[in-house]
């Protein structure tokens, strides 16, 4: 059955994109049909005609910031891959880039964009520039005076944090909470992705996507990119660069976190299974099946961490097509990924947070994170929800199915890291 219904997506899909091609014959200058195309494609892991039609639809709609976004989601994974961006694509998009940073200096992300796209045509000293000319316009924004008096060019503030993930944790909120620290500078970007793209790259790329402040001893910067904890090679990385990193860790209830990236991937993929917007006994029997296989495959999913990211998501993405939730429960056995990286840096480098408590009494949370950070108590007027869901519960036959699945992982893990989660 959920073949069948994967088949039904393609065909769906292929419709769309013949839907606004037609919709770009009539009028080619159509920023909505690009869009669209963009977002299908990118979907389909054709990454490079995923840019092809962002870049379109900006040149036509410069001001729809999201496609900023959705063009550098689709350049970085392009970039993992063996095939070659074309040389005329990377110099329309450099092209429309300088033009928007000229017309939008308050929008710092469009030199963050631009630097991406001067990486791949191996400008790097240029996207160096283009990444610390996006820190100090952000800069200049949020904390007008510490440019003033501290922004010092080549002093570069080095990170003193990673929240590496798990996604669908609430680090997105939690990021925007810790930056709120008078202390707490951000990165041009909260997800860098440095070490999965652009590893070939010099410490100096990676550290041009921080502020260049004299005052180092006042304040700390960090990023927060989620892909980072599913790597062992990533890990060994950043202990060679930065042995006395901390890192901030989200564990929500493996329950809800694989829900939630379930009906994530089902929206950002055009899924059209009949479960899509409520569990059925469809998914009972896929989920009977999923459970059966995850002891065979803990192994088999370990061992693709240390593929290139491309292929990783290829296999992800396509080869558990007849697994509802696989990858997705798989995501969410915290234990095997904490456990590689603690076998590589100290249990005292690590703060682990349940996500429950920071969505239920985040000011508690946020004391407990700056104490770890050794920053002074800050108060927050409001703890906003900045990447909320809306989906239906599943049934509870279920959720008893899924809580009884990950008792046991949940199990080690509380022994493991000497603290009590209490899911169910």
């Amino acid at each position: 059955m959920v073949l069948l219904q994967t088949s039904l997506n393609s065909d769906r899909q292929n419709k769309l994109i013949s839907h606004y091609q037609k919709a770009l014959v009539i009028k080619y200058n159509n920023p909505h049909a690009h869009e669209k195309l963009a977002q299908i494609y990118r979907n389909q892991f054709q990454f490079q005609q995923a840019s092809y039609h962002y870049i379109k639809s900006l040149q036509f709609d410069p001001n729809n910031h999201r496609n900023y976004w959705g063009l550098r989601y689709s350049l970085l994974p392009a970039s993992w891959g063996k095939e070659k961006i074309d040389d005329g694509l990377l110099e329309e998009g450099v092209a429309l880039l300088y033009q928007t940073v000229e017309n939008q200096p308050n929008f710092p992300f469009a030199r963050v964009v631009l630097g991406t796209l001067l990486t791949l045509q191996g400008k790097i000293e240029s996207a160096i520039d283009s990444c610390k000319a996006a820190s100090y316009q952000q800069i200049l924004l949020s904390h007008p005076h510490l440019v003033e008096e501290h922004w010092d060019f080549g002093q570069q503030l080095q990170p003193k944090f990673i929240i590496p993930g798990f996604r669908k944790c609430g680090t997105t909120s939690f990021y925007s909470y810790l930056i709120n620290h008078p202390q707490v500078l951000p990165a041009v970007e909260k997800e860098l992705h440095f070490y999965t793209p652009f590893l070939k790259q010099d410490i100096n790329y990676y550290l041009a996507h921080f502020p260049e402040i004299s005052n180092s001893k006042n304040y700390i910067t960090g990023e927060a990119t989620t892909r980072y904890i599913y790597s062992l090679k990533i890990a060994q990385q950043l202990f060679a660069l930065f042995p006395k990193m901390k890192f901030i860790i989200l564990l929500r209830n493996p329950v809800d976190r694989a829900i939630s990236s379930y009906y994530q991937r089902c929206r950002l993929s055009y899924v059209d299974y009949t479960y899509k917007s409520q569990f059925t006994e469809v998914t009972q029997n896929c989920l009977n099946n999923t459970i059966e296989k995850i002891p065979s495959l803990i192994n088999q999913w370990l061992d693709w961490l240390s593929d290139d990211p491309l292929s990783f998501l290829r296999k992800k993405y396509q080869k558990f097509t007849d697994c509802i939730l696989l990858p997705d429960l798989l995501e969410s056995l915290y234990i095997y990924y904490l456990k590689e990286w603690m076998n590589i840096f100290p249990r005292e480098q690590f703060l682990i947070i349940k996500s429950e408590n920071l969505f239920e009494n985040p000011s508690a949370t946020m004391k407990q994170v700056y104490k770890f950070m050794n920053l002074q108590d800050n108060y927050i007027a409001k703890y906003s929800n900045c990447n909320p869901g809306s989906y239906a519960p599943i049934p509870d036959n279920l959720r008893h199915q899924l809580v009884d699945f990950f008792r046991p992982y949940n199990q080690q893990l509380e022994e493991y890291l000497g603290m009590k989660f209490d899911w169910e």
